[in-house]
């Protein structure tokens, strides 16, 4: 958005516009650093009329000494107090950084640190359970992500706190074909995440492609595909199948709307929302 938007003009503005639930997906704003934040959004969503259902955290508790993991679990603590705050249900962590090496993202060294990841999420659902806080893991990111990737991880944090986050268009960044991955994951889920991409084949490159920039721009799969967020329905997933997968699976949590492409933001938005209410009525 552009920047004179405030958090509170973007809650209000997401109301007007038909959301039903709204999802904190704070970059560039950090609720530690400003906790006036934290009245601020809640405050606005209860004027709005509009309940805050999930925050997303990226959080990283890999590849990290051991007193930067201490750090990193005071930090993801305080945002499950922050959640508890502000009323929000549910809290996202990813376990993983993004801009993590692909060459060290193997099945191999996922099997030998699952038991570390296992962990983390075992302590924060511990933190998070008195606070009735749930606990989530998205399939997000090049290396905890894939559908049997994240159900290994779910089966071994056994707390009834902890579930997954479901984003039906992240599979396509580690070349997993969404629709047969999002009918595995749905009986895990506790949220939903709806994206759409733009998909080009290793060989037929767009242009202002990288690695591991997604914001606007083209970036690149695990195995070299060409990846641009679009607006829902008008990229290469089929969310009708995807919708319809959802709904079979009896699923009836939030459904989310993540935009991240290159259109006008509030223009992109709009038409996204309605194409997911749309073909979520007609599936």
């Amino acid at each position: 958005m552009d920047g004179s938007t405030t958090p509170e003009k973007a809650v209000h503005w997401l109301a007007e516009n038909g959301a039903e639930v709204i999802e904190l997906v704070p970059f560039g704003m950090d609720f530690i650093a400003d906790p006036s934040l934290i009245g601020r959004i809640k405050n606005a969503a209860k004027a709005a009329g509009v309940p805050l259902g999930n925050f997303s955290l990226n959080a990283n508790f890999l590849q990290i000494s051991p007193e930067e993991l201490e750090q990193e679990l005071i930090r993801a603590k305080r945002y499950i107090e922050i959640c508890h705050e502000m009323e929000i249900p549910c809290i996202r962590m990813d376990c993983s950084s993004f801009r993590r090496p692909l060459e060290s993202n193997t099945i191999e060294n996922f099997n030998k640190e699952l038991p570390e990841i296992v962990k983390a999420y075992q302590i924060l659902c511990d933190y998070a359970a008195p606070l009735g806080i749930s606990v989530l893991l998205e399939n997000h990111g090049f290396y905890v992500n894939g559908s049997d990737r994240v159900i290994l991880v779910y089966h071994g944090v056994e707390r009834k706190n902890f579930g997954l986050q479901l984003d039906v268009g992240n599979f396509i960044c580690v070349d997993e074909q969404g629709d047969v991955a999002t009918k595995k994951v749905a009986p895990y889920a506790k949220t939903v995440h709806l994206k759409d991409f733009y998909i080009r084949s290793p060989h037929r490159d767009p242009g202002d492609a990288s690695q591991f920039e997604c914001s606007n721009s083209w970036f690149r799969s695990v195995h070299g595909n060409y990846l641009r967020g679009s607006i829902l329905a008008q990229g290469d997933l089929d969310i009708y199948e995807i919708l319809s997968i959802v709904k079979q699976a009896g699923y009836d949590g939030n459904i989310f709307l993540e935009y991240e492409g290159m259109e006008d933001c509030y223009y992109a938005t709009k038409v996204s929302l309605d194409n997911m209410k749309r073909i979520y009525s007609l599936v």
